[in-house]
């Protein structure tokens, strides 16, 4: 077995004098006053030595001597899944980072492997399960509970939106805002964040929230495109430009009713809805709380699509054709009249359909 290096014996009788019943007699000379003189003198040395050559230099004792003080404060489940982890994403072979993390003390490969798993795919009460006794020294949100509460609620909020635009730096500037009107001074322009990107990830999985794969996609993304926003504007202002011309509700909230055109000609306004329901559960990954995603999609899964034509008419919101209207109808259109999968609603063109794995109502 290796002989311990100096910092790794230090530590040991720092342990033990914090483990020991009885009381250390501060004036006695015998302590590791010598060992603290010796390190300091080997400290100041290092400065005047050439750059270490890391290559040459770095042994895997000097690993295991790191990872050991490292231990002192961290549990080594955690540095064991932090080593694999990276060992893995530098392409080591399974084999051999079995070997590097056994030799430091760390969990065997098997092992990191299953806490890593753990840890990646968002099951962060169970990775930590068995170091939650309580906070072992006082943090950021021992001290700003109120802080702790709004940005919870802060990132339900970001979470529950339909576009997955909500990240780890978002939440890391909303803590630093509330931070700074909390104790009540200024931000300077080129300070730091208050709490890091990193601990505001690990505090979404404390706090439930899981970073995983998103099968969602809004079909609405991009409608705020500049090109976009200016055609629906323009689109927008023509109805208004005619707004005499069609039925239309008033705006009074206690007694609303239709308005009847002033001009020749009126118009009947004709809308379209087409909703799906039940149908499968989007960026590629996002932050979620909870097992339901805020929205669906008309992507591939089973549901139930609802085509719809509403008028802005005093008869009545649906549009249909009564009989003598719908004989006539189907003498010019004869396919009104086909067989179909769809179900309409009897005399209108309103229709549902059990939609399968790939279709997709078409209104042709």
């Amino acid at each position: 077995m290796p002989r311990n290096t100096k910092a790794v014996s230090h530590l040991n009788t720092l342990n033990e004098k914090r483990y020991s019943t009885t009381t250390v007699d501060e004036s006695d000379g015998s302590g590791s006053s010598e060992e603290f003189e010796e390190m300091e003198s080997d400290s100041n040395n290092m400065a005047d030595d050439e750059v270490v050559d890391f290559q040459d230099k770095i042994s895997i004792e000097n690993i295991a001597d790191v990872f050991e003080l490292c231990q002192a404060t961290c549990p080594v489940r955690y540095l064991s899944v932090l080593m694999y982890i990276s060992l893995r994403h530098l392409g080591i072979k399974w084999t051999d980072s079995d070997n590097i993390l056994r030799q430091i003390g760390a969990f065997k490969s098997e092992t990191s492997h299953k806490w890593s798993k753990a840890f990646l795919s968002g099951d962060f009460d169970e990775f930590v399960s068995e170091n939650r006794g309580g906070k072992h020294s006082p943090d950021f949100w021992n001290y700003f509970p109120e802080i702790e509460i709004s940005a919870k609620q802060f990132t339900l909020e970001r979470c529950s939106q339909k576009v997955a635009s909500f990240t780890s730096m978002d939440l890391a500037l909303f803590i630093g805002t509330a931070y700074y009107e909390t104790i009540g001074i200024t931000k300077d322009t080129d300070s730091e964040l208050i709490r890091s990107v990193s601990s505001c990830r690990n505090d979404l999985r404390w706090w439930g929230a899981t970073f995983k794969e998103n099968g969602a996609r809004p079909y609405f993304e991009g409608h705020e495109r500049q090109d976009v926003v200016e055609s629906r504007k323009a689109f927008i202002d023509s109805f208004l430009s005619r707004k005499d011309s069609f039925y239309t509700v008033s705006d009074d909230p206690q007694l609303p009713g239709w308005q009847v055109p002033t001009k020749q000609n009126p118009s009947i306004i004709l809308f379209h809805d087409e909703s799906t329901f039940k149908s499968g559960k989007v960026a590629p990954k996002r932050w979620f709380f909870g097992d339901s995603a805020p929205f669906y999609s008309k992507s591939k899964g089973r549901s139930n699509m609802i085509s719809d034509f509403v008028v802005a008419h005093p008869s009545g919101p649906f549009f249909s054709l009564n009989p003598v209207e719908y004989a006539r109808a189907l003498q010019k259109y004869h396919q009104l009249g086909a067989p179909t999968d769809l179900e309409y609603v009897l005399n209108t063109a309103s229709a549902s359909l059990n939609v399968g794995y790939d279709n997709y109502l078409d209104n042709a």
